[in-house]
């Protein structure tokens, strides 16, 4: 783009279109059912959503800075009435968010009752374990009184067993294992 051409533009950004002057291009008026009027009022969702997660993409509408100040100008001394149609745009568009949140929390409902669900297993598990080692523990104290020591030793070793098995269950049910 030229320097005449960028100037132009900025002419155009700040004047609006000029039909005095013809520099070849096709000239539209601001009312043209492919102008972008929620752009023309400055609250085109494409626009103001841009790079959020609600990103709508490009609009396939046209946006020109000079059909805004044209419009603008216009604006004072007739209403169009596009505010009206931007706000159906605007309504539909929030009526759509809010049916996306309800999915999502949905969805964060269904995942926290699986995870609640997993917790109360994992905690059940860590429990038993610990029931099985203080009984255990008690069985061998009670062999090793009555002097059956061998078998209060395999016991102890069980009971090593259960111990690193409660170690192990107490790390996947920790908080930051979720």
């Amino acid at each position: 783009m030229s320097a005449v051409d960028q100037m132009r533009d900025m002419i155009n950004q700040l004047m609006g279109t000029d039909p005095s002057i013809d520099d070849g291009r096709e000239r539209m008026p601001f009312t043209d059912a492919r102008i972008c009027r929620n752009f023309l009022l400055g609250c085109c969702p494409h626009d103001v959503l841009a790079s959020t997660r609600m990103d709508m993409g490009e609009c396939q509408k046209i946006h020109d800075v000079a059909l805004r100040a044209d419009f603008e100008r216009s604006q004072k001394e007739k209403d169009y009435f596009y505010d009206l149609d931007a706000y159906e745009v605007l309504e539909r568009f929030f009526y759509d968010c809010d049916r996306k949140m309800e999915i999502a929390k949905k969805k964060l409902a269904e995942t926290q009752e699986e995870l609640s669900q997993e917790a109360t297993e994992k905690a059940e598990k860590v429990l038993e374990l610990n029931e099985n080692i203080g009984k255990t523990l008690a069985e061998a104290e009670k062999l090793g009184n009555e002097g059956r020591v061998e078998e209060s030793l395999a016991l102890m070793e069980k009971l090593e067993t259960l111990k690193k098995e409660k170690q192990d269950a107490d790390v996947s049910f920790s908080p930051l294992s979720f």
